[in-house]
């Protein structure tokens, strides 16, 4: 087999990677388990109230909002795209909601407007990338990300929305039978999202597009059309965080949300989906989204400031980044087959010796 085919079988459309004990121990999701059950270790022995279960499930609400856009943003990834405006769309959806409570309207028509933004905005973006190929995402979604907090700031320049139905309270604090409606929310995201993307043949088409989108071309799939329902999906599920963000903070700015979208890059780049597109597993990213919130929340028992947690959550991107390839070259490297052929030259050089003799 060609080298270059045999260090890119991973990504070849259709081919599954023979199975054997490298294959599995070297799985980047069990590196992360690893890495969560010492992270949740290092933690209890820096916090004696750590573990407790109900200072744990505050934890929780403070990131999980995050972790509902990493699904999403790893299906963006995943066709070798990027969606930098997420941010910018939770704070859209959120002044607008607000402009809707400051007017009482009714809580269902408040989701409504909220989940309603998210999607049009991740439409608008999805169109846009699918229409223009010349131009990357990084561009389109950059320039709408200022777009769309523009949106916002024109609305409502450095003032508050404060008026929310009662209800909306429950979605951050709320619990049912002791377990957060957040985490609730997150879980059955993650069931889902695991079907769709693993198991249908649109999740099958979003590997081969990332993998080789000329090849998905020829091979029937409709790009375009796969890259704006991905795209809408990432608006709408930012629409859906905007809700639980506003719930947590009471009130809506323009502002908010400012720097989301790179710590939720981070989660799904940390768990193992490639840049380039055609690698990751939804398991993967969860476990990252946990990995990176619990990490925040250990850094910040023992007063590590702002600046420097996204310092440190940066240094473990470019390690995540790299780690992947790494374990990769290690699967391929065949030790058996190595002290075999060296034998063989060994073998080889001396029967040359004795013919020369």
């Amino acid at each position: 087999m060609d080298v270059s085919a045999k260090f890119q079988s991973d990504r070849s459309i259709g081919l599954k990677p023979a199975k054997n004990w490298k294959t599995m121990l070297l799985r980047w999701e069990w590196m992360l388990v690893i890495i969560l059950i010492i992270l949740n270790f290092v933690n209890s022995t820096v916090s004696v109230n750590y573990l407790n279960y109900t200072n744990l499930a505050s934890t929780l609400k403070m990131f999980l909002d995050k972790g509902i856009i990493a699904i999403p943003m790893m299906m963006v990834l995943l066709l070798g795209e990027i969606d930098i405006s997420v941010g910018s769309i939770m704070a859209l959806s959120g002044v607008l909601m607000g402009f809707a409570g400051s007017k009482d309207m009714p809580f269902s028509i408040i989701l409504i407007i909220g989940l309603g933004v998210g999607l049009c905005c991740g439409l608008f973006n999805g169109i846009l990338v699918a229409k223009f190929p010349e131009l990357s995402s990084t561009i389109i979604t950059l320039g709408n990300m200022i777009f769309f907090r523009g949106i916002g700031y024109m609305i409502l320049e450095n003032r508050a929305y404060l008026k929310y139905p009662e209800i909306i309270h429950f979605f951050s604090w709320g619990s049912v039978k002791n377990v957060p409606f957040i985490l609730i929310v997150f879980l059955l995201e993650v069931l889902v999202f695991t079907f769709i993307i693993h198991r249908t043949r649109f999740g099958r088409s979003l590997y081969a597009v990332g993998s080789n989108a000329t090849a998905s071309y020829f091979s029937g799939i409709g790009i375009n059309k796969v890259k704006i329902i991905v795209f809408g999906l990432s608006g709408l599920f930012s629409g859906l965080a905007s809700i639980f963000l506003v719930s947590k903070l009471g009130s809506a700015r323009a502002s908010m949300a400012i720097g989301f979208e790179m710590e939720i890059i981070a989660m799904v780049i940390l768990g193992g989906v490639a840049v380039t597109g055609g690698v990751g597993t939804v398991l993967g990213v969860a476990l990252a989204v946990f990995i990176i919130g619990l990490l925040r929340f250990g850094l910040g028992i023992i007063n590590i400031s702002a600046e420097n947690i996204m310092i440190i959550i940066g240094m473990l991107l470019i390690v995540s980044v790299a780690l992947p390839n790494i374990i990769l070259a290690i699967k391929n490297f065949s030790i058996d087959s190595r002290i075999i052929k060296y034998f063989k030259r060994g073998k080889m050089a001396r029967n040359q010796t004795e013919i020369k003799t």
